[in-house]
């Protein structure tokens, strides 16, 4: 992907409902030298007006949640899977909890609220927040699971008694039926603020789904099977806490101003009184009146907070927000069923209301899936320093820009290195024992996402992979980066966080960087020169294998498939986890594991993808093979995306293996047939072990956490032939 060029940096912290839209209104109407980036822990953001709804099984997962991955890459967002940890206003830096830190020139807050669990004694330790979603979702589905081996109804209990505990009471009532006997209690009446007419019907509904109301129940004690309050005892086997919010302690922690919540305070352009670069909107925000934490206000302030991120990014005048004093409410009653009203009017109840609620959440997500904006990149490149730039050396990165982003680097230090990145000499020196092998690699490639520090982690691993496939113990390295052409401020961000992601891979492997060269270019690339040693004889080879040897592979294929479904637009937010997650896992883990079986080969897998490199290696050890299509695991999507057409453009280069492959009625558009010719970026190994050390091999990656299979097995080669490997599906390994 090319990178427009960029001036300042804009951090939006937190996939809430004000960021989520705010982020569309940019992307419509970019801001030249802005750029943008979004962080948050998870790729899929909950839209809270969906939730009960979710619970109640009105809809699937996918269809209450924001896919922040999708939304970032059509609005051409930089996304950052991390939790942010801590802020430093007055060193305009943002700290993860990866370690590392981003910094900024503007920062936007929408990281939201959670129920507040250490009110009540107990509560933390027994009561289940309905915030974070993913976590609810997970024992949801996980009490789900267990009540349907129980013998007897469970009682759930749900606490607190505004709008989100009473719709979670009746949508818990709906879709557990008579496997649950539901109460919800308040610490006062029910639904304070809404209009009489709202809370009566909503009232009769909890009666008529059995749920049992205790209004003015405040609860002092949680025990593991029982609320405490003041004149009475209520047991319970499931508890969801609904009530009471506090913000994310490092909020506070900040020095910003804050409330008694610890939420952050704004003035009405939704700036901190103290840092006009600090910007917060949503349940995170103290607006100036303290308005209720309620979804209708983030909603609406999305519009005023991309105008106001826009303006100072230009310097230009801000505009407040005014919360509106009307708007509409609409409750969900667990069936398709909905109780509402318009600023305090009368109440409106019945099927009719739900499917005006359901139309009205529908088109709220549709701006996220079908709806999504096209970023007009020329639009960001007007930036003022966008002017043309040298070739050959000119092309350097400058060189205070390198210096800053080195600077913090700690690369490991080994005595056998007598000059390396701490010397100023013009190359490495290295003493190297006259008992070991120098094995030697090199990989370089573009960025697939562009967010430095992972690609850096990504870019160093799939390097080091290469020493790990021959059973070489990295020694040292060499940098090959090439970076966007930003301001010299963002760049040495940018290099920065790459080569400190790069660092994490290379000092957990003992592999010391000792030097590297970095231009200037349309986009991030990046890659290593990778040094290690070994003795002759522990060196593994693809040329040892011999006949009946099991093969075993470690990680799922797709990695190729995966990326392109992001060009396409068409990859979704869990896939792109799964398959980033993957290219993290170092080999070195198997490699580990696998050393003392000593393989009788070993490759990795990469550009070539399964076939290919399968293809060499029995082409090295004179050698056919029989693979079993159906022992292949694929990342989450690759079936799917496989079955729209998408596969990567190397594709038709590595489908030229297929001639050498003996596959009889397998399609050539089979899902595992393509993930086969696959290439995978940081893939896994290939190992072909002695038939009799299967189970063993098989045992040790397991305990080191390395997911593998056997999918299939060497054999004889008919000599007067050509190598082939035989492809079937449901055959035995």
């Amino acid at each position: 992907m090319l990178t427009p060029s960029a001036t300042q940096d804009l951090i939006m912290v937190g996939g809430g409902h004000s960021h989520a839209l705010a982020l569309r209104m940019l992307a419509m109407k970019p801001v030249p030298g802005l750029r943008l980036t979004l962080v948050s822990p998870d790729s899929l953001s909950a839209y809270s007006g969906m939730l009960p709804g979710l619970v109640a099984g009105h809809y699937r997962l996918e269809e209450t949640h924001i896919d922040l991955q999708r939304l970032c890459q059509a609005t051409g967002t930089r996304f950052i899977r991390a939790r942010a940890v801590r802020l430093k206003p007055e060193q305009r830096r943002l700290y993860l909890d990866d370690g590392t830190h981003l910094e900024y020139d503007l920062v936007s807050l929408d990281v939201g609220a959670t129920p507040n669990l250490t009110a009540v004694p107990g509560a933390e330790q027994h009561a289940v927040a309905v915030k974070p979603v993913a976590d609810f979702h997970r024992r949801w589905q996980a009490l789900r699971d267990e009540l349907a081996e129980r013998d007897r109804p469970a009682a759930i209990t749900v606490v607190g008694g505004g709008a989100g505990g009473t719709e979670m009471a009746l949508a818990v009532a709906h879709a557990l039926g008579d496997r649950a006997g539901v109460s919800l209690v308040t610490a006062g009446a029910l639904l304070p603020g809404f209009p009489a007419g709202v809370r009566r019907r909503m009232t009769r509904r909890l009666a008529a789904r059995g749920v049992t109301l205790h209004s003015h129940t405040p609860v002092r004690q949680v025990q593991a099977q029982r609320l405490l309050s003041d004149d009475r005892e209520l047991p319970h086997d499931f508890l969801l806490w609904c009530t009471g919010v506090r913000a994310a302690s490092w909020l506070s922690d900040s020095g910003l101003p804050c409330d008694d919540q610890g939420f952050v305070r704004v003035n009405d352009t939704l700036q901190s009184p103290a840092d006009a670069r600090v910007f917060a909107a949503g349940d995170c925000a103290a607006f100036p009146g303290d308005l209720p934490k309620a979804g209708v206000y983030a909603v609406r302030q999305a519009k005023i907070l991309a105008r106001n991120l826009a303006a100072a990014a230009q310097g230009q005048p801000l505009e407040p927000y005014r919360p509106q004093r009307r708007f509409l409410s609409l409750l969900s009653a667990g069936g398709r069923d909905a109780v509402g009203s318009r600023g305090g009017g009368p109440a409106l109840a019945g099927g009719w209301v739900w499917r005006w609620k359901d139309r009205l959440d529908r088109d709220f997500m549709d701006k996220f899936d079908r709806r999504l904006p096209r970023m007009d990149a020329a639009a960001r490149a007007g930036a003022p320093d966008d002017t043309l730039h040298c070739a050959g050396c000119g092309a350097k990165v400058g060189a205070q820009s390198l210096s800053e982003a080195l600077a913090a680097l700690d690369p490991v230090i080994r005595e056998d290195i007598e000059a390396g990145v701490d010397h100023a000499d013009d190359a490495a020196v290295i003493r190297w024992p006259a008992d070991q092998r120098l094995v030697q690699s090199l990989d370089y490639f573009p960025a697939f996402v562009d967010e430095p520090y992972l690609f850096g982690r990504i870019a160093a691993l799939h390097s080091l992979s290469d020493l790990f496939a021959m059973n070489a113990a990295p020694h040292s390295a060499l940098a090959t980066v090439c970076m966007p052409r930003h301001h010299p401020r963002l760049q040495s961000r940018d290099l920065h966080r790459l080569m400190a992601g790069a660092l994490k891979e290379l000092n957990a492997a003992r592999c010391t960087l000792v030097g590297g060269h970095t231009i200037e270019g349309p986009q991030m690339a990046a890659g290593f020169t990778v040094n290690g040693a070994a003795p002759p004889a522990d060196l593994w080879h693809k040329s040892g294998a011999r006949p009946g040897d099991v093969l075993i592979l470690t990680k799922s294929l797709g990695t190729g498939i995966q990326l392109a479904g992001l060009m396409h637009d068409l990859s979704r937010g869990p896939w792109l986890d799964a398959t980033l997650d993957s290219m993290l896992r170092s080999n070195g883990l198997a490699r580990d594991a696998m050393a003392p079986l000593a393989p009788n080969a070993c490759t990795d897998i990469t550009g070539f993808g399964l076939l290919g490199h399968l293809l060499e290696l029995c082409e090295q050890s004179n050698l056919d093979a029989r693979l079993d299509l159906d022992s292949l695991s694929l990342l989450p999507g690759t079936e799917e995306l496989v079955a729209r057409g998408v596969v990567s453009t190397l594709k038709p280069a590595n489908d030229q293996v297929l001639t050498r492959c003996e596959h009889g009625d397998i399609a050539d558009d089979d899902p595992r047939l393509a993930a086969a010719t696959d290439p995978q970026t940081s893939g896994g190994l290939l190992f072909s072990v002695d038939p009799g050390l299967r189970d063993a091999a098989l045992a040790a990656l397991a305990q080191a956490g390395v997911k593998a299979a056997v999918i299939g097995e060497m054999s004889v080669k008919d000599h007067k032939a050509l190598t082939c490997i035989t492809l079937n599906r449901n055959a035995p390994c």
